[in-house]
Parts: C-alpha cells; sequence; structure tokens
C-alpha cells in the first residue's frame, strides 16, 4: 500500500517556504517513506514556487527521489535515460546495487556507461573502483 502527502501552502515569506521545503527533503533522505511503492514508482518529490504577479508560479528549488532512491536537488533524468554519476556527499546518497527497476545500477562517466561492481554503498568514482565499463 502507498501513501500520498500533497501539500499546498502558501507563505507569506520565502524564509518560511524554504522550511518546509527543507523538512520535506530531509524527511525524504532519511526515512524509508521517501522509497514507498511498486517497483519502477518515483513519485516523492518537491518544490518550492514564487508567485508572480502576473500569475505563473516560478520555481526558485526543488528536489526529486531519483531511479537510485536518492534525493537530488535536480530535474528528473527520464527513465529511459543513464543519468551521469555525480559524487555521493556520503552514506545518504551512495549508490545501491540496483536501481528502483530491479536493474544493476548504471551510470554515465566521462562520456562511457558504467555499472555498479561494489553492491550497495558505492561512493568510488567509476573507472577508480567498484565500477565496471558496460
Amino acid at each position: 500500500m502507498a501513501y500520498v502527502v500533497i501539500i499546498n501552502a502558501t507563505f507569506a515569506d520565502k524564509a518560511q517556504a524554504d522550511f518546509i521545503y527543507a523538512q520535506a527533503k530531509s524527511v525524504a533522505t532519511t526515512a524509508s517513506v521517501a522509497r514507498i511503492g511498486e517497483p519502477g514508482e518515483r513519485t516523492s518529490y518537491c518544490g518550492v514556487y514564487s508567485e508572480q504577479a502576473d500569475g505563473p508560479l516560478l520555481k526558485t528549488s526543488q528536489w526529486h527521489i531519483d531511479r537510485f532512491g536518492i534525493v537530488r536537488e535536480t530535474d528528473p533524468v527520464p527513465d529511459d535515460v543513464i543519468p551521469d554519476w555525480v559524487q555521493p556527499a556520503g552514506a545518504q546518497d551512495a549508490y545501491p546495487a540496483m536501481d528502483v527497476f530491479g536493474n544493476p545500477t548504471r551510470v554515465t562517466h566521462n562520456g562511457q556507461v558504467w555499472e555498479n561492481s561494489h553492491g550497495d554503498g558505492n561512493v568510488w568514482a567509476p573507472g577508480t573502483f567498484g565500477w565496471v565499463q558496460v
């Protein structure tokens, strides 16, 4: 069973919106609830938008859960595209052995495709340790 949380809130100042954004990101980073759903589901995301005087919303920040179950502050990468490798900051964003689709973790680095051969918690750069070129 999956649970969906939808928040639509308007704040008078950006500091309050940024605070709620950071809290949601913290929960997604540390809690298993960010990885709920069926294999292949990636539905956790959050953003802060500035409401313009003429009506449209302008995105000021966003995060999402990527295909590896890692919180990223980037635009989502389509499921059919192998994402670029990003240096993990620590265990919270280290690469797992498998992606959310149940496939071996693959990334691109220096124009080549690499597959994680280290297992869960891979923080090394492709070509140095823990990756094989495919």
